[in-house]
């Protein structure tokens, strides 16, 4: 089976729940980063959003979202990745990439769809 990339944040309970759920019940693989600990570069975000458009993967809930006062800015797609890069934590977690599948988020039943 192929291994599945898993970008995630190890302190984070959601992250760690998606993967439970992808290793324990759903026996996937994963090729795991914990991109709090080791970040990613922004060509690593940009050949990671490749062919999707990045700004639909900042996490507006996220506490950094509303600190660099994000709210209600219409981001370029540059600004996006610049901003990912600065502040990981404004990516939504975790990050799910299988060939051209990217889930962002704790979606069981997309989990379920993409990998089951």
């Amino acid at each position: 089976m192929k291994k599945i990339r898993f970008l995630w944040k190890s302190t984070c309970s959601t992250c760690r729940n998606a993967r439970s759920f992808l290793r324990d019940e759903l026996k996937v693989e994963l090729d795991e980063r914990d991109y709090a600990k080791t970040p990613l570069s922004r060509a690593e975000l940009a050949e990671l959003f490749a062919g999707h458009d990045p700004r639909e993967y900042i996490n507006p809930k996220s506490p950094a979202f509303k600190q660099l006062g994000l709210k209600g800015r219409e981001l370029t797609t540059d600004e996006a990745l610049d901003l990912m890069t600065r502040e990981p934590n404004l990516i939504k977690r975790p990050l799910i990439i299988s060939g051209k599948t990217r889930i962002a988020g704790f979606d069981r039943e997309a989990l379920r769809k993409a990998f089951g």
